[in-house]
């Protein structure tokens, strides 16, 4: 007579992995011992390169999907994993992220500049699989785990399961992935995922952000400054989240009413009727195109559905032509409402429309608080993002709506960890920050840390903005931090007070001798800001420092940062 049924045929599970999950529910109801699965231990070496903690998670996640007596599963950082274990390995699930323009996150750098050597290990006998993260609003969408992905079949490595390239949403072809990797590895993996599901209310977090009551908001800069940077401050009472110096708040923002309204004059269908949104159920069309679809930008996946719908030349022309210099150029500076208006497209009705919409996705920004400091409550610091173009006035979708459009509404929020950015534990080892602009932010978090916890280490700040009476954030709190002895050293490059710019780099390098000493004192050293320019500026900056302060060689100045890295004294909140 068969045991009981608790795994249903039509589950997404092999009939071996249904036998087994039925016999293992059997056993729990009864109180006897969990079925052991049969065969030897299957090894699976999980590999993580992350920058903000993104793809860290996903590669947990996976190891306790894959938590059963059949596996013998571990979880490994690319910054501490030799890589001349690939060609020892069984088993190699890795998942990365890509930032800046294509590049590795931190701590994958070291590893992927070798696996792309002539010295990379061969490996054959390995089976792999790859998970890429990236952003499809930039030109190399997840090109660190392509690289990895290619590699890793170049040097003989057999492909379990195919590569997935996840977009910022990345849950869903996460999900995909993990259920896939499951199901060629074997059976008694599935049991995590059903022990899983939350019980009764959801917490607050990424799938259900809190609405928060904005307490304070108010503009940094002075009067007849060129820009608008906000502080603003977010009650967290009772919501139950929790963070610490070095994370990101997630903040989802409301597109512009008077910009969904002149889209919807000119679609050419019934604006009335409710449409499908992202996560399932429906709503109005302009509810929907305000709070769950993305408007204010496009991409190459978007131009040719609409190309498709229109009959504009000029669109099939540079679709066809496929140029990816020519698609940067057109995308720049328009949105939706200038396709609408400008190249009409035929849709049958709303549902249809949004079908070839991007989901809208909260936005990340460094917290700018410590939560010793400001108990219940979660501070930030944004630049107001404004221009024109086209013959419009622009604007980021969320800052904009943080500056100007939240007032009497509560925001979603959802706290983003970044293990991988934090104050040093150690409070008696130096502290260098490098944080031009709002890349202030996290390090303004950091002092009150290290204020909070009593910190004694020496705490040195470089900031940089255009002009020194209408830019300089937060001054009066970085005066009183100066002179109550936390903030030891601040070193200030307002660019356009002098004929000739100065940023945060020439600083350090004029600075080097006194930098290198605290780096030899077991310094940790600290980054935020622009990827692109800044950060590569300041990390050509630090290189020089070593060379010429702590008489190293090029190579040895790289061999000396690369520690830094793996020591983890060498963090970069980067974007």
């Amino acid at each position: 007579m068969a045991g009981p049924i608790f795994v249903p045929e039509n589950a997404p599970f092999s009939p071996e992995q249904r036998a087994w999950l039925n016999d293992f529910f059997a056993q729990q109801l009864s109180g006897g011992a969990a079925p052991v699965a049969a065969g030897p231990v299957v090894p699976v070496t999980i590999l993580w390169g992350s920058q903000t903690g993104n793809a860290e998670g996903c590669a947990k996640q996976l190891a306790k999907s894959l938590k059963s007596p059949q596996f013998e599963t571990q979880v490994r950082d690319l910054a501490d994993y030799e890589i001349a274990q690939l060609s020892q390995e069984k088993h190699i699930l890795l998942i990365t992220s890509t930032y800046g323009d294509g590049e590795p996150p931190d701590n994958a750098s070291d590893f992927v500049e070798t696996l792309l050597s002539d010295s990379a290990p061969k490996m054959e006998g390995v089976k792999f699989s790859v998970l890429a993260l990236g952003d499809s609003e930039y030109p190399d969408f997840c090109e660190t785990g392509k690289q990895i992905d290619r590699r890793f079949g170049e040097l003989g490595g057999e492909r379990i399961y195919d590569r997935v390239d996840c977009d910022v949403d990345y849950d869903e072809p996460f999900d995909v992935w993990k259920a896939g990797i499951i199901e060629v590895l074997g059976a008694g993996a599935a049991t995590a995922e059903l022990a899983d599901a939350p019980a009764g209310d959801e917490p607050y977090g990424k799938k259900n952000p809190f609405p928060a009551e904005i307490l304070n908001n108010y503009d940094l800069n002075k009067e007849g400054a060129f820009k608008a940077t906000h502080h603003i401050e977010f009650s967290l009472e009772g919501s139950g989240l929790e963070y610490e110096a070095g994370d990101a708040l997630g903040v989802l923002p409301v597109n512009p009413e008077s910009v969904v309204d002149e889209l919807l004059e000119a679609l050419p269908f019934n604006t009335g009727r409710a449409v499908p949104l992202p996560g399932g159920g429906e709503a109005p069309l302009k509810e929907a195109l305000m709070n769950n679809y993305e408007i204010r930008s496009l991409n190459k996946k978007l131009l040719i559905e609409w190309q498709s719908r229109s009959g504009s030349p000029f669109l099939r022309s540079l679709v066809e032509a496929d140029d990816k210099e020519a698609f940067d150029d057109f995308f720049w500076g328009r949105e939706l409402i200038d396709l609408a208006t400008d190249y009409p497209a035929d849709f049958q009705d709303g549902e249809e429309f949004v079908s070839i919409l991007k989901k809208l996705q909260p936005r990340l920004y460094s917290i700018s608080s410590s939560p010793k400091a400001h108990p219940g409550e979660v501070h930030l610091t944004v630049a107001k993002v404004e221009y024109d173009s086209h013959g419009r006035s622009r604007g980021g979708v969320c800052s904009t709506f943080l500056s100007d459009r939240c007032e009497g509404v509560q925001p979603g929020v959802f706290v983003h960890v970044n293990k991988a950015f934090r104050p040093p534990e150690n409070g008696d080892v130096p502290m260098i920050m490098v944080g031009p602009g709002t890349g202030i932010a996290p390090f303004r978090a950091f002092l009150e840390e290290r204020e909070a916890r009593g910190a004694k280490g020496k705490n040195w700040l470089f900031f940089g903005n255009p002009y020194r009476a209408t830019d300089y954030l937060y001054e009066e709190e970085l005066v009183a931090k100066q002179e109550s002895g936390v903030l030891n050293k601040l070193s200030l490059a307002f660019s356009r007070d002098q004929k000739e710019k100065l940023y945060v780099q020439q600083l350090m390098v004029q600075e080097g001798a006194e930098l290198w000493s605290w780096l030899e004192q077991g310094g940790y050293f600290f980054v935020c800001g622009d990827a692109s320019r800044m950060a590569k500026d300041v990390d050509a900056a630090l290189h020089q420092i070593i060379q010429e302060h702590g008489s190293k060689s090029e190579d040895e100045a790289i061999d000396y940062v690369k520690q830094l890295k793996k020591d983890k004294r060498y963090g970069r909140d980067v974007y």
